[in-house]
């Protein structure tokens, strides 16, 4: 049985559908501002050798492939991969409506940043050793009996929490005329709260019964808290990344990167403890009765 806390850390990204319509999740943390002037900057990546929205347009051709494959298997790293198509997308048309002061440094990040996650999945697929927060996330997908929302909140932990302050690190955190590039991290914000509307009821139709099934209310959860939480995770992926940039020798860079892998690794194992054990064939068997209806 979940006790409360844990059914907290399920739910994060998936409130109910009758919350859906609500106001828009509060982005506290865009009001803090970032420091700049810091070692790091933008440079080409493995698809992505010129910054430009084909970048963005390949990796969700990239992303599309993989959701399709995993879902025609029901797997259940397809909720994940589902997730960050969406979000991919997303992104491209913030970028289009003119939303980013920088959208090529973010062509950059995110190509890099799937390049992390990609390069993951596909050496945890031949059972080569990936980060504890990516393996714990992995064993659940094979053999775990986490829900949907246990799913793509581990992998979502192991690939903000892990992987996103050495991505905004390595392109660099602030521009040459001394300028944050915080604005256009906070914005990624507002495009996963939009795309969270609408997974949860995507899951609940066709992955997961218990997606639909969570009676919010009595818990004290809602929209704006759960993803207020994901929000937490980004501004501490950001802070991360500066404590990176201004560390002055290998022990202090050492300091900062066992704490990014300290707190990944603790929310993948209290994520993990909320498995209702046999729960495994119930949603699978959903699965196979729904997906693509």
């Amino acid at each position: 049985m979940r006790g409360r806390l844990t059914v907290l850390l399920v739910v994060l990204a998936f409130a109910a559908p009758a919350l859906a319509d609500g106001p828009a999740t509060p982005n506290p943390e865009s009001a803090l501002p970032g420091l700049a002037n810091v070692p790091g900057r933008p440079h080409p990546v493995p698809h992505c050798r010129h910054a430009s929205l084909k970048c963005i347009d390949g990796l969700i051709a990239r992303l599309t492939k993989q959701w399709h494959v995993l879902d025609a298997m029901c797997d259940h790293r397809a909720v994940f991969s589902l997730a960050y198509l969406r979000i991919t997308q997303g992104l491209k048309k913030a970028i289009l409506a003119g939303q980013l002061q920088d959208p090529h440094w973010m062509e950059y990040v995110i190509t890099d940043f799937s390049n992390h996650y990609l390069g993951y999945f596909a050496a945890a697929a031949r059972g080569n050793p990936v980060p504890y927060s990516w393996q714990v996330a992995y064993d659940e997908d094979r053999s775990g009996d986490a829900n949907a929302g246990q799913d793509t909140l581990l992998a979502s932990n192991a690939h903000t929490q892990h992987d996103l302050p050495y991505i905004y690190f390595e392109m660099g955190i602030g521009t040459a005329d001394g300028t944050s590039r915080k604005h256009d991290h906070d914005v990624v914000n507002a495009i996963n709260d939009s795309v969270f509307r609408g997974l949860e009821d995507y899951y609940a139709a066709h992955y997961d019964p218990i997606m639909g099934d969570f009676e919010l209310a009595p818990l004290g959860l809602d929209r704006i808290g759960v993803l207020s939480v994901i929000q937490g995770w980004r501004e501490l992926a950001w802070r991360n990344a500066e404590r990176l940039a201004a560390a002055k020798t290998y022990e202090d860079r050492l300091a900062v990167e066992e704490e990014i892998d300290a707190n990944a690794d603790m929310w993948a194992d209290m994520i993990r403890s909320g498995d209702q054990q046999g729960y495994r064939a119930t949603r699978d068997a959903f699965c196979a009765a729904h997906r693509g209806s």
